[in-house]
């Protein structure tokens, strides 16, 4: 294994020099991946799973680098795990017919490195819950609470990456049933189980990613910021997931997933994470959950960073919602009334930021008329509610106008109106 100072040199090394030489760094990794695979490969053909794990094991040692951009880290990952699934198509073949698949889950908890010892546990707990010699809900809950072994950021998110993806199509997606007696029992998870294990690999993945921010010297925080932003779908691919999961009801969503979410969102204050994760909650859930949902959300959007683009998000909420309503005008409820809790949420979000620029109050007052025509086109009377809102708006001394100079210089697009 590398000693710390010789980690600590090659950090310097690959901080010093360019994309030519990150290039090599990745071709030396790549070289000793594709040495150890084919390796591996053979030791399987053999049937010799001992020494094809240790050949497994130098493998994914690679993925211990510290020397790689979150780019090159993507393409040296994918790489590795591409050649693991070898390993877990040998397993899925011959441990399950000898029913020890079990006994191989045991083994591999005994590798060296925390890292490659974890992703073997991955591929090998995959394996085991489709033997259904095992709770799937107990192996599940392992792994994810394993992974925090890793608190190394970009590792740390393309390991739980790893598990997010392996475990795609083997989470529980099915409401517990009750028992003759009136009881509950179910071992092999439900889809509570489900969720909770997706939330926890969120919450987890977006602490790393945010950790990633405050890493380095201040000089480089625009570098490190493009690095995130790089990064930020592995995070938004959890609640993704969630979306995905059929037993996930407008009453799940409402009570659990959206709190937790959220509650995660402020906590981390960090706007980068803020601003994407509201877009990514927008983007990848039903409307109907929107609709359900959207005092919360609204309210929520008050308390982020005051850097955080809190216009691009409620434009791309009315817009969600402005465009489902126009599908169908049933598709709104007559006791949500999306013009007024639109116009209240906008008001306040208005008001709580004093700052906020001329153009960005223009865009919302701007995307609440167009509300307003395309939902409701027989009420007049709300955009004439818009237009004297947004005279009050600009006539207190909170509106913090900009320039003549730099109205004129179009830094407000009139094509938003």
């Amino acid at each position: 294994f590398r000693s710390n100072e010789y980690k600590s040199y090659l950090r310097m090394v690959a901080q010093n020099y360019g994309e030519a030489d990150q290039a090599k760094f990745l071709d030396s990794a790549k070289d000793v991946v594709k040495r150890e695979a084919f390796n591996m490969q053979r030791c399987l053909d053999k049937g010799q799973l001992r020494e094809g794990l240790i050949h497994a094991t130098e493998m994914l040692n690679e993925l211990r680098t510290s020397i790689l951009t979150p780019k090159s880290y993507y393409e040296l990952y994918m790489m590795v795990t591409m050649e693991l699934t070898h390993l877990t198509m040998y397993m899925s073949s011959e441990f399950i017919k000898e029913n020890k698949i079990a006994d191989l889950y045991e083994l591999v908890q005994h590798a060296g490195n925390i890292l490659p010892r974890l992703y073997l546990l991955i591929t090998v707990g995959v394996v085991y819950i489709k033997s259904k010699e095992c709770s799937r809900k107990d192996i599940l809950q392992d792994l994810v609470e394993m992974c925090r072994g890793v608190q190394h950021p970009l590792r740390g998110l393309f390991l739980r990456n790893f598990l997010l993806t392996s475990t795609r199509d083997i989470l529980p997606d099915v409401d517990e049933e009750p028992l003759d007696n009136g009881a509950h029992e179910n071992d092999d998870g439900t889809v509570d189980d489900s969720i909770n294990f997706i939330l926890l690999n969120f919450s987890e993945m977006n602490k790393l990613w945010v950790r990633m921010q405050h890493q380095g010297h201040s000089r480089e925080k625009s570098k490190r910021e493009q690095e995130r932003l790089e990064l930020k779908i592995l995070v938004g691919t959890n609640l993704e997931r969630l979306s995905r999961l059929e037993g996930v009801t407008v009453q799940r969503y409402q009570e659990h997933v959206l709190p937790a979410i959220l509650k995660q969102l402020i906590n981390c204050k960090d706007s980068i994470a803020q601003e994407y994760l509201m877009d990514c909650i927008i983007q990848v859930f039903p409307d109907e959950f929107h609709l359900k949902t959207l005092d919360t959300f609204l309210e929520t959007c008050c308390q982020p960073q005051g850097t955080v683009n809190v216009r691009n998000i409620i434009i791309s909420k009315v817009n969600r919602l402005s465009k489902y309503a126009q599908e169908d005008p049933k598709n709104i409820p007559e006791d949500i009334k999306l013009f007024e809790i639109f116009s209240a949420k906008i008001t306040q979000i208005i008001q709580t930021r004093s700052q906020m620029p001329s153009e960005d109050i223009l865009a919302l007052q701007s995307a609440l008329i167009k509300l307003a025509l395309n939902v409701y086109p027989d009420e007049t009377g709300y955009v004439d509610t818009v237009l004297e809102s947004t005279s009050e708006i600009f006539n207190t001394e909170r509106c913090v106008l900009r320039s003549d100079d730099e109205l004129l210089s179009g830094t407000y697009d009139a094509e938003n109106m």
